[in-house]
């Protein structure tokens, strides 16, 4: 968070009245809000992050009329995304900052809720076509490629059922089901990790990892799932969103 913090303050010219609001409670964010776009693009952020099926038509529309255009639309759910599953690889491994910061931000409180698992299941066509920004519709599938096709350090098996964990909690219906893959006593642990990355990544700790390491796994095989998880999240959230768009 205070990495963020700092380059948003950067980023408005020293004005930290919203980076202040960043470090704080996510409900302040929209009254520390300067201009209409900037309200709009809260808005949509942190549907992205804590409920990407929860977007509306009417949420596109408000969008346009404080001056997003779809391009803009496009460019912050991505971003929103691909923060999301930065954040979530820092947490798994407790990166440490590597610069000063002016606002220094505090702890995760490891008791804090998880987010809430999808309330509905989102399909159908994308109220705006991802293709319009070719070069990271290209990136995206291409890494979604290299994430999924791939048998080491964790199996394939795994790999599918976590996207398709991921995808169910986050209301993607455009991926099947994980009830269609044999179960195997591996799964609990497997599930257990990549929920936690996925709904509370600020609880991961040492103790997370403790039964798959039991089981075999060692850093390289737990970074791996936990990049998976992250990754499968910031593929379905893009997903969802956009096509949540156009309900």
């Amino acid at each position: 968070m205070s990495c963020h913090a700092e380059f948003l303050r950067v980023a408005l010219d020293g004005n930290d009245r919203l980076p202040r609001a960043v470090l704080g409670e996510l409900s302040t964010l929209g009254d520390a809000c300067t201009t209409s776009r900037q309200k709009a693009l809260v808005e949509l952020v942190t549907a992205v992050t804590v409920a990407p099926w929860s977007l509306s038509r009417a949420h596109h529309q408000r969008a346009t009329v404080a001056g997003l255009t779809d391009d803009d639309l496009l460019h912050a759910i991505a971003l929103s995304a691909y923060f999301g599953h930065l954040n979530r690889i820092a947490d798994a491994v407790a990166v440490p900052l590597d610069y000063a910061v002016q606002l220094p931000g505090h702890h995760a409180d490891p008791t804090t809720p998880a987010l809430s698992p999808a309330s509905d299941i989102i399909a159908g066509r994308q109220a705006i076509d991802l293709t319009k920004r070719p070069a990271t519709a290209t990136a995206l599938a291409e890494w979604r490629t290299y994430l999924i096709q791939k048998d080491q350090p964790i199996t394939r098996r795994q790999r599918t059922l976590i996207v398709r964990w991921v995808a169910n909690w986050l209301g993607d219906g455009g991926i099947s089901a994980p009830s269609d893959v044999t179960a195997n006593p591996l799964d609990g642990a497997l599930c257990s990790l990549a929920e936690i990355v996925t709904l509370a990544p600020w609880k991961l700790s040492d103790a997370c990892f403790e039964e798959l390491r039991r089981d075999g796994f060692d850093d390289v095989a737990l970074f791996d799932v936990c990049a998976t998880a992250s990754a499968a999240g910031l593929f379905s959230r893009i997903e969802v969103a956009l096509v949540a768009l156009g309900t």
